[in-house]
């Protein structure tokens, strides 16, 4: 076992249907050698009811530009992106039987979560308890910017994992305890569409992280609030929302604000309905992530790593951390960046602040400063859209990966 104590302490989020996988891991891991068909086969996911991040557009790329090479997604008939995935290729339904057969005996499997397995409990438990010989290609659901441990190789089994940024790829190289050839700065596969940008003269994006103190119960957060109505989280986002200097900046300059909490968040949406009617709440049912980012002038956010899905396009971002002592103390420790001390965005502790640096990034016609591009260009090795081929030859074990 690579590490004890942390298999222990996610114990306290087991639930019920991880102890019900059990029974079609048991089957598939018996019959497995009757499916040896499935060698060839390249699994690919991200979260259970989503195809919209690196694992759908590196499956779409595939189902486009590769046919000769079997793939197959796992998601759940129940979701909303179902169909679109469907009609691209072969599709398997997550967590059933066939999906537990095909991650036994995949060439690969790739997901943009670590936990993008049939079982994520199950697959951990097998996977570092040498129970597992699967391959996994982690593709990243976000750049890793904070010291993350549950990424570490000793509470994680990746044989590549898929890195975008050249500061991003050291930090891990230096820190999470990989061999060097795990560690692939490909860019990401999401990135290639991110090139054909239809920006809206007025959209504004609020989209605040997560807080694993809401729900998971690890012994970190035993004795964290989480009392989600009367959190800090709540009462500080809902004074953006329902502040009457916003309320000014969108008269005056007609924005549309968005406001689109990271998918653990969502099941607390209604919280927000009737704060400002000028604000839309925006559901991950209704609204796809990438297409709001690429409609965006701005960001706002706190930790999300998703901002640098707008530093790629050169957009203008502010952060709001309010709570950052707690976040560090409780979530994650702090990394390689310095949300103080970067050309990317200023960051803030209070709703007037962020109104007041809104509105000078709207004087400015939200341009960037050339330190901004310079850093930029550091960042990012590739600018392009090879992000999803340079993977592809990756695994295929191609010598001429494309640079």
């Amino acid at each position: 076992m690579k590490s004890f104590s942390y298999m222990a302490n996610k114990m306290r989020d087991v639930k019920a249907g991880d102890v019900l996988a059990l029974i079609p891991m048991i089957l598939a891991k018996v019959s497995s050698p009757l499916f040896r068909r499935y060698n060839s086969v390249w699994l690919i996911c991200e979260d259970a009811s989503e195809a919209r991040d690196n694992g759908y557009w590196f499956f779409k790329h595939m189902t486009e530009h590769h046919k000769e090479r079997k793939c197959v997604y796992a998601i759940k008939k129940s979701s909303p992106d179902y169909e679109k995935v469907a009609k691209l290729g072969e599709i398997v339904q997550f967590g059933s039987l066939k999906h537990w057969i095909m991650y036994f005996n995949c060439e690969y499997n790739i997901s943009s979560q670590k936990g993008g397995k049939p079982n994520a409990a199950v697959c951990a438990f097998l996977e570092l308890n040498g129970l597992s010989k699967v391959k996994n290609v982690f593709l990243q659901h976000g750049v890793t910017i904070n010291n993350a441990r549950w990424l570490y190789s000793d509470r994680s089994d990746f044989t590549y994992f898929i890195t975008a940024t050249t500061d991003e790829t050291r930090f891990i190289i230096e820190n999470f305890g990989y061999d060097k050839s795990t560690i692939q700065l490909t860019g990401f596969s999401r990135f290639d569409n991110l090139h054909n940008q239809k920006t809206d003269s007025n959209r504004i994006l609020i989209m605040p992280s997560w807080r694993a103190w809401f729900s998971e119960k690890t012994a970190q957060n035993s004795k964290a609030d989480a009392d989600f109505a009367s959190s800090d989280y709540l009462r500080y986002w809902k004074s953006l929302l329902a502040s009457e200097d916003l309320n000014r900046l969108i008269d005056k300059h007609e924005l549309e604000i968005v406001f689109y909490p990271h998918r653990n968040m969502q099941k607390y949406l209604s919280y927000f309905e009737d704060i400002n009617s000028k604000v839309k709440i925006a559901s991950v049912k209704d609204y796809d992530v990438q297409e709001l980012l690429k409609s965006s002038r701005l960001l706002i956010t706190d930790y999300s790593s998703v901002f640098f899905d707008m530093i790629y396009m050169r957009k203008p971002i502010i952060f709001f951390q309010f709570d950052e002592e707690k976040f560090r103390r409780q979530q994650y420790q702090q990394g390689y960046f310095d949300y103080h001390n970067n050309p990317f965005g200023e960051t803030v502790d209070s709703t007037k602040r962020v109104v007041d640096v809104l509105e000078k990034n709207i004087e400015n016609d939200y341009n960037v400063t050339s330190a901004y591009l310079e850093e930029h260009a550091r960042l990012f090795p590739y600018f392009d859209t090879d992000n999803s081929e340079r993977i592809f030859a990756l695994l295929s074990n191609r010598e001429n990966m494309k640079k």
